[in-house]
């Protein structure tokens, strides 16, 4: 009796899940930690060097990933659609290829999200909670 690959693919997502929280724990702690060093020791160059930091990872590996997965142009795109003169191995390994590109490219995203959420939770921070308590 064959094994199925579903309890495999189960285990790897909780896995990838858990490196996620684990990245977004991590990231928003330092930034929090190296942007009130900035705060505490009145000097500003640390804050505004951490921001231009973070925002350089979330650019960078922003545009690694779209490069990489060739702006996701090969998606939703079916045996029929592409050109009749390609040999069925050929349109199988185009469609393979863009599957391939996204499994291996997923742990980007256990980096790109967690930069996205620190910056959106320190914008909440920013404009909204801070906003109130001056009030």
């Amino acid at each position: 009796m064959a094994t199925s690959p579903q309890p495999q693919k189960n285990g790897k997502n909780k896995r990838h899940l858990l490196i996620l929280c684990i990245n977004t724990l991590l990231f928003f702690i330092v930034y929090r930690v190296l942007i009130s060093y900035g705060e505490q020791s009145q000097q500003t160059f640390y804050s505004f060097v951490c921001m231009v930091l973070y925002l350089a990872l979330l650019l960078g590996f922003t545009l690694a990933y779209l490069i990489y997965n060739r702006f996701f142009y090969r998606n939703g795109i079916t045996h029929e659609q592409l050109p009749e003169d390609w040999s069925a191995e050929k349109k199988i390994a185009f469609l393979e290829d863009a599957k391939n590109r996204q499994n291996r490219s997923k742990w980007m995203l256990t980096i790109i999200f967690p930069l996205v959420v620190t910056f959106l939770i320190d914008a909440v921070d920013l404009f909204i909670i801070d906003t109130f308590l001056r009030m």
